[in-house]
């Protein structure tokens, strides 16, 4: 069944139901897109609001129309995006966040928005960055990235109309709710599919721009190589897997196998012990194939519903030999229509193109944020130096 549509318009004013045409599709992915289509008999405006309660879990969710398509004839396409993108235009000029914990990071964030700060699962570790020119959607994902966790959004509805707008940060969505898709009972189809990826079998590891000092410890405003954890790991600035290297090494030349290198880059980090954990963690993913599922599913068998996040349980007998595997719902599009709901669901992995996209802005970011840092500490420097001068206009010589 289509769920019921409430509109309101771009200030919140209620104006009355917008009937679906047939069914509604509901996208939404991990750290990524949350969008509903359908189609309408008349379209609505651009930026208005779109209200409706999910018939799976109860939960009210709202979304923010971005495009129509209106044909000569027939009814109108309506594409719609979830309420948090409004945080687009909120601004941040400059917002230093130095030694704050989760809760406060995301409270400094929101205070720029009329979004609220909910629960955070991700401990009280003190962590910093600089958010600098750059709008409150992309500094929420900038939390996200430094101090872990995944981002939650929850509506609340009170007379009808949205009450409260909350983020939250759990250490993980979902969870594991004994969901099965098995062939035969609700499982329609699964395709496996092994990602583009590269496969390193060793990884350089760089942390934070060391400073660059001058004779008397004053920072000049520049910035040298990367930390790295060479230090502590008997002079090699690596690490590797042997296993990994001689299944999925490249041929040396003398019949042997050679490491496939990477590096990865960790902006934040500020101490080699920690360098090195967080680069072998990194190994531990990239040193075999990634691995995406996408299953089609009428029906979910054990508790009948699967969230973002959540584990899933899956049973494909007519593959030679039998896939039984147990993965993550990374990504989920539900179609709602008079015959029920379909499932079609991303298993195991983030897409390649989400995962490198977020390694590169990283390290943009990084190296715009030592840039912005090295910049204030030059003009500190500098309108110390032109106080310097205006002292000496007043001496006597």
């Amino acid at each position: 069944m289509v769920p019921a549509i409430y509109l309101f318009d771009r200030f919140d004013g209620r104006l009355g139901i917008l009937p679906a045409v047939a069914s509604l599709a509901h996208t939404e992915e991990l750290g990524g897109e949350d969008t509903i289509e359908f189609d309408c008999g008349a379209a609505p405006e651009k930026g208005s609001r779109l209200l409706w309660r999910d018939p799976e879990d109860g939960a009210w969710r709202e979304h923010v129309v971005v495009r129509t398509d209106e044909p000569a004839a027939g009814p109108a396409r309506v594409y719609a995006e979830s309420s948090i993108s409004e945080l687009l235009g909120d601004f941040i000029e400059e917002e230093r966040l130095s030694a704050k914990t989760a809760a406060e990071a995301l409270a400094a964030v929101l205070a720029h928005t009329r979004w609220v700060a909910g629960d955070v699962g991700v401990g009280d570790a003190a962590h910093g960055c600089l958010l600098y020119h750059v709008n409150a959607l992309a500094a929420l994902r900038r939390v996200e990235e430094v101090w872990g966790g995944e981002l939650l959004c929850s509506i609340a509805v009170e007379d009808g109309r949205v009450a409260g707008r909350t983020v939250s940060l759990p250490a993980r969505r979902g969870r594991w709710r004994g969901a099965r898709l098995t062939r035969g009972k609700g499982l329609v189809s699964c395709t496996r599919t092994v990602l583009e990826d590269e496969v390193f079998t060793a990884l350089y590891g760089f942390g934070r721009g060391l400073p660059v000092l001058d004779e008397s410890g004053e920072h000049t405003g520049g910035y040298t190589r990367r930390l790295t954890f060479g230090a502590v790991n008997n002079g090699v600035n690596w690490v590797g897997s042997d296993e990994a290297r001689l299944a999925w090494g490249r041929p040396d030349g003398a019949g042997g196998r050679a490491h496939r290198f990477g590096s990865v880059v960790f902006a934040d980090c500020e101490d080699a012990d920690e360098l090195k954990a967080l680069t072998e963690t990194e190994l531990a993913r990239a040193c075999r194939p990634r691995v995406a599922y996408e299953a089609e599913a009428a029906r979910v068998c054990g508790c009948g519903f699967v969230g973002l996040g959540d584990d899933v349980a899956v049973c494909d007998d007519a593959r030679v030999p039998p896939w039984r595997f147990t993965a993550r719902c990374v990504r989920r599009v539900r179609e709602f229509g008079a015959g029920g709901i379909v499932r079609r669901l991303s298993l195991g992995t983030v897409e390649r193109t989400t995962w490198s996209a977020s390694a590169d802005v990283a390290a943009r970011v990084a190296t715009v944020e030592e840039t912005a840092s090295a910049a204030g500490e030059a003009a500190a420097a500098a309108a110390g130096a032109v106080s310097s001068l205006e002292d000496l206009s007043e001496m006597e010589f």
